[in-house]
Parts: C-alpha cells; sequence; structure tokens
C-alpha cells in the first residue's frame, strides 16, 4: 500500500513539474513560487545556458507582437440561416368562364400594380352592355313621355277638368318609368363590372412567374393563370435558440434589433432590415423561436424561398476591455492573456471573454483598458519571460520597445463572425 502511496506523489511531482509554467499562475502563492524556483534551476541545468521555452536566439528576450487593451462596446450577434418569403404573392385566377383572348406580358416580367396581363374573350359582354345602353335610352323617352303627361295632368286637374285620381295615375306612370330606367342602369354596372373581369390585372408590384394557360385555352372561375409575387420588400424568416428570446425581446422594445442577409454561400454586400415579428410560441420539438425581418429588395436580389446568411444585431455590450481575439489563449479551464509589464517581462493572466466579434474579443474582467497583450509569439512565453518588439533590436539601456497600438474601435468594424456571450 505505501509503495503505491509513494507512487502516486511521485507522478503527481512529475506532472507539476512538466506542467510547472502552465500551473504557475493559477496555483496559490506559496506553490506558484515553489514552480517557478523548480523551472529557475531546471532551465540552469538545461545545456549550461542553452535555449530553453521562454528565452529568444542564445536566451535573449522573445520577439513578440503586442496590442494594447482599449474600453468600448461589442455588438451583441447572432449567426443563423433563414429563408425568403414573401410579403405578397397572388395566384391569378379567372372569376368567370371564358376563353383567353390574348397574353399582355412574358413570362417572369416585373409588373406595376394595375398593368394589364391577360384579356379574356369580351365579345359578349361587350353585346349585353350595348344591350343595356339601349334599354336605358328606350325607358328615358318612356320616362320623359311620363313626365310630359304629368305636367299637363297636373294642370287639367287644377282647372278642374281631371279628377284628383287621373293626376295620382299620372304620377304613378312617371315612377313606374324611373324604376324600370333604374333597373336598366343597375344592369349596365353589372354588365360593366363583368366586363372589368375579363381583364386580368396585377393588384400589387411585383414579379411574375411562368403562365399555366395560352391565349384560346377555356377557364373557368378559380383557374389558376399565374403567380405574382411582391419583390419588394421581402420577408427574412428564420429562427434562433430559445436561450435568446429574453435578450431579442429587450432589444425589439429597444428598436435595435436588426439583421443583415445575404445569400447563402454569397460573399456580396449584406442587405439590412428590421426585425418586425417575433413568434408568439417557441417551437418545443426544435426549442427555437421564430422571427422576421423586412428587407428592401430593391433589385430583386433576393426571391421567396431562396436560403440565406443571417446575422441578428441584438443591441451592443458596454463596459468591454476589448482585446485582438489571437491574443486570448484557450486553456482547459478558461482563457488567458500574455500582459507585458513595463520592465519588458511577461505575465499569464486569466481573463473572462463576454464577446467575440470577428477579430475582436471583449473581456468582462481579468484586464483592464491601456495594458498591453501579446498577439504573437504566445508560444514561446512562460511566465516572467522578457520580451521585445518582433524587428527591433533592444535600445542601449537594454530595454526593448514594446509600447503596442490601440485596438481600433470594435464598434466600427464588419461584425462577420458569430459571437458568444459567457
Amino acid at each position: 500500500m505505501v509503495r503505491w502511496l509513494v507512487l502516486i506523489l511521485l507522478v503527481a511531482g512529475a506532472v507539476s513539474y512538466v506542467e510547472r509554467d502552465r500551473l504557475a499562475p493559477y496555483a496559490p502563492p506559496a506553490i506558484a513560487s515553489l514552480l517557478k524556483g523548480s523551472g529557475g534551476e531546471a532551465a540552469k541545468t538545461e545545456g549550461g545556458g542553452g535555449s530553453k521555452r521562454g528565452r529568444g536566439n542564445g536566451g535573449g528576450p522573445v520577439a513578440v507582437q503586442l496590442a494594447e487593451a482599449t474600453g468600448g462596446s461589442l455588438p451583441v450577434l447572432r449567426d443563423t440561416i433563414g429563408t425568403i418569403i414573401p410579403v405578397a404573392s397572388t395566384v391569378m385566377t379567372s372569376q368567370t368562364t371564358a376563353t383567353v383572348a390574348s397574353i399582355a406580358v412574358a413570362d417572369g416580367v416585373d409588373v406595376k400594380r394595375g398593368d394589364l396581363l391577360v384579356s379574356l374573350d369580351d365579345s359578349l359582354a361587350l353585346a349585353q352592355i350595348g344591350k343595356d345602353k339601349a334599354a336605358i335610352e328606350r325607358d328615358q323617352v318612356t320616362l320623359d313621355q311620363a313626365n310630359r303627361n304629368l305636367q299637363r295632368t297636373t294642370a287639367l286637374v287644377k282647372s278642374g277638368a281631371y279628377t284628383t285620381q287621373q293626376g295620382e295615375d299620372a304620377q304613378s306612370a312617371v315612377n313606374a318609368a324611373a324604376a324600370v330606367l333604374n333597373v336598366d342602369r343597375a344592369a349596365l354596372a353589372a354588365d360593366t363590372v363583368a366586363l372589368d373581369k375579363l381583364k386580368i390585372t396585377a393588384p400589387f408590384d411585383g414579379r411574375l412567374g411562368a403562365f399555366a394557360v395560352s391565349t384560346g385555352a377555356l377557364v373557368t372561375p378559380g383557374t389558376p393563370i399565374i403567380t405574382l409575387t411582391q419583390s419588394s420588400p421581402v420577408y427574412a424568416a428564420f429562427t434562433l435558440p430559445q436561450e435568446n428570446l429574453d435578450l431579442l425581446q429587450k432589444s425589439m422594445a429597444a428598436g435595435t434589433l436588426s439583421v443583415s442577409s445575404r445569400p447563402a454561400g454569397d460573399g456580396g454586400t449584406a442587405m439590412e432590415g428590421k426585425v418586425a415579428f417575433i413568434d408568439n410560441a417557441v417551437n418545443t420539438i426544435s426549442g427555437t423561436i421564430a422571427l422576421r425581418a423586412v428587407i428592401d429588395n430593391p433589385n430583386g436580389t433576393l426571391i421567396a424561398g431562396q436560403s440565406i446568411s443571417a446575422t441578428v444585431k441584438a443591441g451592443e455590450k458596454d463596459g468591454l476591455t476589448i482585446v485582438p481575439t489571437v491574443a486570448v489563449q484557450p486553456r482547459t479551464d478558461g482563457s488567458v492573456v500574455y500582459v507585458a509589464k513595463d520592465d519588458d517581462t511577461v505575465t499569464i493572466r486569466k481573463v473572462d471573454v463576454a464577446l467575440r466579434v470577428g477579430d475582436k474579443t471583449g473581456l468582462s474582467s481579468g484586464l483592464q483598458p491601456g495594458e498591453r497583450v501579446v498577439t504573437e509569439g504566445q508560444g514561446n512565453l512562460s511566465e516572467g519571460s522578457k520580451i521585445k518588439l518582433a524587428g527591433e533590436a533592444a535600445s542601449q539601456d537594454g530595454k526593448s520597445k514594446t509600447r503596442g497600438t490601440p485596438v481600433a474601435d470594435a464598434g466600427t468594424g464588419t461584425a462577420a463572425a458569430a459571437e458568444s456571450v459567457r
């Protein structure tokens, strides 16, 4: 039993010795000093002053690149995929039975509201309208005659030559003639509507599909003729995991919930839009919430049913310390950065990552704005390593010029990659 205990202690000690550089930043101060001390003693015995990890050529400073951390904000982004759906799409049909007389436009063209698409045979409707107009003329003559008779009868009734009954009969004849004339006018209006139904026009601006009929075809009420789809604006429909629902609702209430989209696989310019709809229920099967954004599509680049890549922007996260993403090194127990000190040495600092947006990373703790971090050369560094800027020689007083360049404001950059909230 004692033999096994001794063996386990020896293995643990060997692992601690090999991983001393990685463990030192996270160990208690006393143990960290021991680990650093063992690392220093080991360095002294390695080849009598030969090269070691954390040293450059001949044991000199390690050449690195530095960047200065800045304070600021980063956009909260979510990447997803979606589909374009039209704001309006209508299958144009016939409302009456007739034959197709002519097709006014070609397949797939853009049309404006009111443009003529198809003309149906209107010969019968025109004949009926002619008949209605003739009836109106006839009954108008009858009404005019009845009015003249009423005038004469009224005068004779006043003179006592006609009885009151005769005057009332003349008035009734006028009323009857006027009613008949109104019926004729109503018939003309109805037949005019029927004539208009033989002209199929575009109800809104959009793009046509392919015609399902040809000239001479007999159509009946409900026969599909062609599909008209509105091409601008369009909806970008997509889903996000339900864990984002609170973030999305708050951003939409603040008016900052937007989306940029582009056709799937297309690296061209993204098209921006505002999220106009969050569904009222979570899909329990997929655990996602559906959203729609309205996107202007003046050139018709996006078409109905097309797959898109979408990046949803749900406001911005403030109060971050921003560094280049390459400065943040992942470890099994978190993330670290190599911080350059004023004496041209580095210390390994554990940090908490809040957001990653493209080549910028926002830290919520572990680093302060103005501190310098190593962005290139971390593989040759350990706790306390001496550094110099790559391509620069040490100055005469033995100190290298290691001032970094501040990180550009990430709020003005293009966020092409998804971020993660920790």
